[in-house]
Parts: structure tokens; C-alpha cells; sequence
């Protein structure tokens, strides 16, 4: 039987947990909505997009068609339009030096992904990084997927780290599969708490958690 030196994993969310996408995003969905002859209010782009389309009489394929001319993402990374967060890289410093392993799971598109992490040099941070179609029912699938090509007999505990929701429910779908001792962390960020997860105001907190 083989021995495991188990360590602890951290696997975070991208957009709106890492970086401040949020802007650009909003922005972005407006935008597409606009062309589509709809005038919705920022605080509606919060929830699922497709969901939101749909609601208004639109198709998804509709929404994407207006969607895909906004503004590319390399161009918005270098005029600046897009922030990381000021605790990310003293947060994952600090992880790296406790000997955590750390990972990447994002639902979105590859070639934004890619462009996103490499502009803020944090490709160098993660162990795995795994991202699955943005039109993906959930993250459920990507996250057990991304436990197995990690092995989870070398994980003591895995926290899931996001802003929303979906990034934080899938610990359970992966204590259930695998046994592991899961825990989702919500980044609030002065926004309302979820019942049921851990919930912080800054990445720094995670230091304490692992």
C-alpha cells in the first residue's frame, strides 16, 4: 500500500475572488442587453446570466451573439480596467509557505482564463488549474474532476474559496464522493453572508484557516 504525505488544498474561484472582474462584467452584460433593445439595471447582472435572457424573452444564443462584442478581455487587462485584489498575492504567498497546494477551478471561457492569469502572473501559484464551459450547469462536475487528477488520498483538507455561491457549495459534492474533509469558504466582501459556509471578508483570513 502506498504511503501519502497528505497536505492541505485550497482551490479557488477566479472572477470576483482573485480579480475584480465585476466592473467589467457588469459593464459587459449591460452592454449586450443594450444592443438587444433591453435596458437592465446593474444590480440584475449579479445572478445567472442565461437566466436573466431568458426572462426578458431573449435566447441564450441571442445573448451571446450581443455578449461577444464587448470589449476583449486583453484590451481591458492592459488599459487597467481590471484589478486584482491587494491581499491575493501576500494571500497566496503566505499559503505556498505553510506547504498548502493550491488550485485553480473557473467556469469560463479558456482563452479569457489564460489571458487573466497571466497578465497578473499568477500561473506560478497554482499546482492545477481547471476550467470548464461557462454554460456548465454548475461546477460540480469540474470540481470532482479536479480532486481526482489530484488524488484524493494525498489531500488532508480541501477548502473551496469564491464569491458566489456555486464556488462553495461543491465541498459537499466532494466530501460525499471522496470523504474528504471539504469546507466552502464565501468571500463576502461586505456583501450578504451564506448560511451554512464559512464566510470572510478578506483572502488574508484563509492564513488562519489552513
Amino acid at each position: 500500500m502506498a504511503n501519502y504525505n497528505k497536505t492541505d488544498l485550497v482551490v479557488f474561484d477566479l472572477d470576483n475572488t482573485l480579480i475584480d472582474s465585476n466592473p467589467k462584467l457588469t459593464s459587459d452584460v449591460v452592454g449586450a442587453f443594450a444592443r438587444l433593445g433591453r435596458q437592465i439595471t446593474p444590480e440584475e447582472v449579479s445572478g445567472n446570466w442565461y437566466d436573466l435572457a431568458r426572462k426578458y424573452g431573449f435566447s441564450s444564443e441571442q445573448f451571446d451573439r450581443e455578449f461577444d462584442k464587448r470589449k476583449p478581455w486583453e484590451e481591458s487587462l492592459k488599459a487597467g480596467e481590471v484589478n486584482i485584489f491587494s491581499e491575493v498575492y501576500e494571500t497566496l504567498e503566505g499559503l505556498k509557505q505553510r506547504n498548502t497546494r493550491l488550485a485553480l477551478l473557473s467556469r469560463s471561457n479558456r482563452e479569457y482564463t489564460d489571458q487573466k492569469i497571466d497578465h497578473f502572473g499568477l500561473r506560478p501559484y497554482f499546482e492545477h488549474i481547471k476550467v470548464i464551459d461557462v454554460k456548465a450547469p454548475s461546477k460540480r462536475d469540474g470540481a470532482l474532476e479536479l480532486i481526482a487528477d489530484l488524488d484524493p488520498k494525498s489531500i488532508n483538507k480541501v477548502l473551496f474559496v469564491g464569491d458566489r455561491e456555486e464556488d462553495v457549495v461543491i465541498a459537499r459534492d466532494v466530501q460525499s464522493k471522496y470523504g474528504l474533509s471539504s469546507e466552502g469558504v464565501y468571500v463576502s466582501r461586505n456583501k450578504k453572508p451564506i448560511d451554512g459556509y464559512t464566510n470572510i471578508q478578506s483572502l488574508k483570513e484563509l492564513t488562519g484557516m489552513i
